[in-house]
């Protein structure tokens, strides 16, 4: 697939998925006249890219750990299951705060103790 094909099956820009490949996370194949060439497992990929990067791993981390997201099945390295895990430390911590920040708003809309 082309560059537009591959933004449009990720729901990204064109402009997105050319940063990426400035960051030498998404390394196209090329076609003789130099346009570049995506596959499914490209789509997948950027997928992933994309989510990791939305749970807060930097890009700068996920392109040096680049090759760890391309296992099959998923059988990350251990510097990205590290990475990972510290990550998920982080949201579950996010979490506890947003819950008692809700409750306390609550508390605060109703006059009442919850």
């Amino acid at each position: 697939m082309k560059i537009g094909e591959l933004a449009k099956a990720c729901n990204t820009s064109v402009r997105m998925l050319r940063f990426y490949e400035e960051l030498n996370l998404l390394v196209p194949a090329r076609t003789q006249n130099g346009y570049r060439r995506y596959s499914p497992k490209d789509a997948d990929y950027v997928k992933k890219v994309m989510l990791l990067n939305h749970a807060g791993l930097p890009l700068k981390d996920i392109a040096l750990l680049r090759d760890c997201l391309h296992d099959e099945p998923q059988r990350f390295c251990a510097a990205l299951r590290t990475k990972l895990l510290d990550k998920q430390k982080d949201i579950e911590r996010q979490i506890e705060v947003l819950t008692q920040s809700g409750a306390l708003i609550s508390e605060i809309l109703t006059g009442e103790k919850s």
